[in-house]
């Protein structure tokens, strides 16, 4: 039985500056985005049974197979290149869903990378890249990793010097939030104001953690956070605890907060754990750190 396991890793943004729309009504966008430790894990087979058409298993109840990235992957690779034969995707998942932390396309990236190497389709990276579009718009980035400059709709991408390492804490509230709302709830007299993301590529050229700190920026916090105030809360709580910054990452609603040292990341964790309040409003919390191997 040929199969593959391939680590989906996910990502953070430090800036997302929305610029405007273009005539096509798709939002351009600005942004530095980030991969880190945290990950899926996806397992692919060529299983006897399944001679054609795709068998989706996963750890926790994931989104249809007609919605599911990872699935619409496999279903692209398969009619494009005449794939004769089934395949069983099996996601363990640890990223949280709809979380902003880009679970979904991670996923979806490394159904391509796997089905590549077990149907041997010979892509090279760029050319995976390429069909990533068709997946959405994050997976393009989830195929180059590391650390990345983004224009565009998010998937025309410049990888840029690996970021420094940072232990990363990750807090997620009680819901999640669809990349769609969030696009159509924007502020637009607040976006494509503070276009930090020029500030932040300086700040990293330099190696300079404080600027990089102070550049964090996401033009959807505006209505985002105005709509879940939660999200206000966590990124106070972090802050309060020595954090040298945090931010809500993507379209939300996850709040990441920064630092070079492991014991305020795990004093934060620890905060928020054992807090009534944040315990009631919160389904997931983490130390991760951001990912230069990869």
């Amino acid at each position: 039985m040929e199969s593959a396991t391939i680590e989906a890793y996910a990502k953070i943004n430090f800036t997302l500056d929305v610029i405007g729309k273009d005539n096509s009504g798709y939002h351009n966008i600005e942004s530095v985005i980030q991969e880190l430790e945290l990950h899926d894990t996806i397992l692919l087979e060529i299983p006897e049974k399944i001679k054609k058409g795709i068998k989706l298993n996963s750890n926790i109840n994931i989104c249809p197979a007609n919605k599911n990235l990872a699935y619409k992957a496999a279903e692209f690779l398969i009619k494009k290149f005449k794939i004769n034969s089934g395949v069983e995707i099996t996601i363990e998942k640890n990223i949280p869903i709809a979380s902003g932390l880009g679970g979904g396309s991670a996923d979806a990236a490394a159904t391509l990378k796997g089905m590549n190497n077990i149907f041997n389709l010979g892509l090279s990276e760029e050319k995976l890249i390429e069909i990533s579009k068709y997946s959405g718009v994050d997976v393009a980035f989830c195929l180059l990793g590391g650390t990345a400059y983004a224009t565009g709709k998010g998937n025309e991408l410049l990888k840029i010097e690996d970021f420094p390492m940072l232990y990363v804490v990750l807090a997620k509230p009680k819901f999640g939030i669809l990349t769609k709302h969030a696009y159509a709830n924007l502020d637009y007299k607040q976006t494509g104001k503070q276009l930090k993301t020029a500030q932040m590529l300086d700040a990293i050229q330099k190696k300079n953690i404080k600027k990089i700190a102070e550049s964090m920026h996401n033009d959807f916090e505006y209505s985002v956070c105005r709509e879940y105030p939660i999200i206000d809360e966590i990124k106070e709580k972090m802050i309060e605890n020595k954090v040298l910054n945090a931010l809500m990452s993507g379209s939300g609603p996850t709040v990441f907060g920064i630092t070079q040292d492991k014991a305020i990341a795990e004093n934060i964790q620890d905060s928020l754990k054992k807090d009534h309040y944040f315990r009631k409003k919160l389904d997931f919390v983490c130390i991760t750190y951001t990912n230069t191997i990869h």
